[in-house]
């Protein structure tokens, strides 16, 4: 009962109840614009920061002028940003025009049948979970609203600007707000 009642609140409030460990780590999938083959994270000592998105979702798509800003800011200081496009309603075509006319600076691999959605228990786009070895040190969401330029706190852009100092985080989950990621 406790756990049908944990899940059932995580999942109202937007934050999922993952595993503080990951196996993730060492997974690719492919860029769906180059077609090439991701690997994350690339490097030993790259942070992977996994952002579940949406071509069609209208948060998932107001975030990404925050996106990347963020990443100009903190991929130069060992941060591995990845998309992940893993909504099963939405088609290859469509998904591929959408992150084309993004011009996100980091790639977005498929994830077909959803399976790191699932491994991860991302609930909504946009779903950032960071990674420092097999720890999932933040999940959550971009900022706190549904549309990124009305945000007042920026959960992820604390949360790395923390990471970078060498500091714990204050804050390690926090409420992922935007359209659910269809399975």
């Amino acid at each position: 009962m406790k756990t049908i009642f944990a899940l059932s609140f995580g999942i109202l409030l937007g934050i999922s109840l993952i595993p503080a460990r990951s196996s993730a780590l060492g997974h690719s999938g492919k860029d769906l614009l180059t077609g090439r083959e991701v690997r994350f994270p690339s490097k030993e000592d790259r942070i992977p920061v996994l952002v579940f998105l949406s071509a069609k979702c209208p948060c998932s798509r107001s975030h990404e002028p925050e996106l990347k800003r963020l990443h100009a800011r903190f991929a130069g200081a060992g941060f591995e940003f990845i998309g992940v496009h893993s909504n099963q309603d939405e088609t290859s075509a469509e998904s591929k025009k959408h992150f084309k006319e993004a011009a996100l600076p980091f790639p977005v691999i498929e994830d077909r049948g959803a399976k790191l959605a699932d491994e991860f228990r991302a609930l909504k786009t946009p779903h950032v979970f960071v990674l420092k070895g097999n720890e999932v040190v933040f999940q959550g969401g971009v900022d706190d609203s549904a549309d990124g330029a009305r945000a007042k706190k920026r959960f992820l852009e604390d949360a790395l600007a923390t990471l970078q100092q060498g500091k714990p985080l204050e804050v390690s989950r926090a409420r992922a707000l935007g359209c659910a990621i269809q399975r």
